[in-house]
């Protein structure tokens, strides 16, 4: 409460002087030292609210008793701009590079692909983000065996796998689903390639016009201990997805 006091003694004083000065005022105008002792007033307490607001006569404090465990260096100030948009850029080209590793390899991989309308369920292995890997038990409890806790991501995740996710109203064993799931499967190796050459990388995630979504690294849907709740997610519905969907094909 001791910080609010000038503010209100502030405001006090502004009332008081609109009042002084309002023109159905009887009284003459205030003369100029009158006004200036008001401003001169105002400013004091406006140093003083700054002050109990910022801690800034604390902070010297602590730094005047701690100063032997401080060093005070100048800095070059266009040196430290600089160096900052360089890192910028380096970060960025590497995004890039990144992205467009993916995106060679996933036109590559999908011209390769010989489609198959006999493709059955069964001879699709993949980790499904909301049940599991599907078609391989012993798979399943292998993958989450081999997750840990990351703490860049915060919850479990494993390097080794990608991992699927399909939205609630779409059959995961119609045709075309399971093509694309045959051939987006070899975009692992890129993903790791990726994060070989950028550590720094998080999510890597091919969106495709079907509604699958293969991210990596691998991990559940939903953390564990977390509520269920109905999912309805669509990465087609994603800013991102609807950008690079809609943009002229010779932008990036």
């Amino acid at each position: 409460m001791a910080a609010y006091q000038p503010a209100m003694q502030i405001l006090a004083l502004l009332a008081a002087l609109f009042l002084l000065i309002s023109p159905s005022f009887e009284e003459p105008f205030p003369a100029a030292p009158t006004i200036k002792q008001w401003v001169d007033r105002m400013k004091d307490e406006l140093v003083t609210l700054a002050k109990t607001g910022s801690g800034v006569d604390q902070f010297a404090e602590i730094y005047m008793k701690k100063k032997d465990m401080y060093t005070v260096k100048q800095n070059n100030a266009q040196e430290l701009v600089e160096r900052a948009a360089q890192d910028i850029d380096r970060l960025l080209n590497n995004r890039s590079k990144a992205l467009w590793r993916l995106v060679k390899e996933a036109e590559s991989l999908q011209k390769q692909h010989q489609w198959q309308d006999d493709l059955g369920e069964n001879e699709i292995t993949y980790y499904n983000a909301k049940d599991g890997f599907k078609n391989n038990n012993n798979e399943t409890d292998s993958i989450r065996n081999r997750m840990s806790e990351d703490p860049a991501f915060r919850r479990n995740v494993s390097y080794e796998y990608s991992a699927v996710h399909i939205p609630t109203d779409i059959y995961e064993g119609s045709t075309i689903i399971l093509n694309e799931l045959n051939w987006t499967a070899a975009l692992d190796e890129t993903f790791r390639k990726n994060r070989e050459e950028d550590p720094s990388l998080l999510w890597q995630v091919f969106g495709s016009a079907t509604g699958l979504a293969r991210y990596y690294p691998g991990s559940p849907w939903v953390k564990e201990n977390d509520t269920p709740k109905i999912d309805l997610y669509d990465v087609r519905r994603r800013p991102w997805y609807i950008q690079g969907a809609a943009s002229p094909k010779d932008m990036l």
